[in-house]
């Protein structure tokens, strides 16, 4: 007795079928990986961005707050601020804390000229800059200030201060030997599209100075170093002007010519 047996197999258009099915789910696997890894690149970066622009505003907050200024070795002390430009310059001497980024180079030299610049990078990059140069220690022809680099891909980077005479927050601070009262940061790090930053990509720090000068007269009470009595003189160096004395009006600096500055996002 023969039994005929009907035999079955998979025709072109089913194996097509299952084909194209098996590349639907491949590419829908790989999608969601792609996007995992996206995900998880961008909140790297964005920690990492957070992360920078903290310490960069740390830094500033507190070199800015611990400035110092003397006005009988004005030459020494003058505190710059220039605001001319696409990105502010900032330069001025304060007595640093321990935690202070690169403290550990000068040992117990806490008292150094601090600078923050931007600057192109090795990529072509802008970064923001800290320079720092022990004010109690012989200058050498040579000599180069520690640069640290606070943060890389620079966007913003701008300064305002407190003009108390009409209380309001001014692009430019044309003193240099006098301090502000108060200072506004406003710094940006990341990258950008435009290569501009968005207000809200702005971080703003306000800082507090001391905001006083030590007056010759307490520095040199006796001007033991040459000169009129509270305006001592110093070898080989043309003192600058000091407010209320040797005839300057009171209140009068030294004045650089006007510049202007950049504005703050939402200005």
């Amino acid at each position: 007795m023969q039994i005929n047996r009907s035999e079955r197999a998979f025709t072109l258009v089913e194996v097509l079928l299952a084909t194209a099915i098996l590349a639907m789910v491949i590419t829908a696997i790989y999608s969601s990986w792609v996007a995992i890894l996206r995900s998880s690149k961008v909140g790297l970066s964005a920690a990492a961005e957070a992360q920078r622009t903290r310490v960069a505003l740390r830094a500033i907050e507190e070199a800015l707050s611990s400035a110092q200024l003397f006005l009988g070795n004005i030459q020494y002390y003058s505190f710059y601020a220039d605001t001319s430009r696409d990105f502010a310059e900032l330069s001025f001497v304060a007595r640093l804390p321990a935690s202070f980024p690169g403290s550990g180079m000068f040992g117990e030299q806490t008292l150094r000229r601090v600078s923050f610049s931007v600057e192109p990078g090795a990529n072509g990059k802008n970064q923001l800059l800290l320079r720092q140069t022990p004010l109690l220690e012989a200058a050498e022809a040579n000599a180069k200030p520690y640069t640290i680099v606070l943060a890389p891909s620079v966007n913003l980077f701008a300064l305002e201060f407190l003009d108390t005479n009409r209380f309001e927050w001014v692009a430019e601070w044309p003193y240099t030997n006098r301090m502000p009262k108060m200072a506004r940061v406003a710094v940006s790090f990341g990258e950008k599209p435009s290569g501009r930053a968005k207000p809200e990509d702005v971080a703003i720090q306000t800082v507090l100075l001391s905001s006083l000068g030590i007056p010759p007269q307490v520095q040199f009470p006796s001007g033991r170093f040459g000169g009129v009595p509270g305006r001592p003189g110093v070898p080989g160096v043309t003192p600058l002007p000091v407010p209320g004395v040797g005839g300057n009006r009171p209140g009068t600096g030294v004045i650089q010519p006007p510049r202007t500055g950049a504005q703050f996002p939402g200005r």
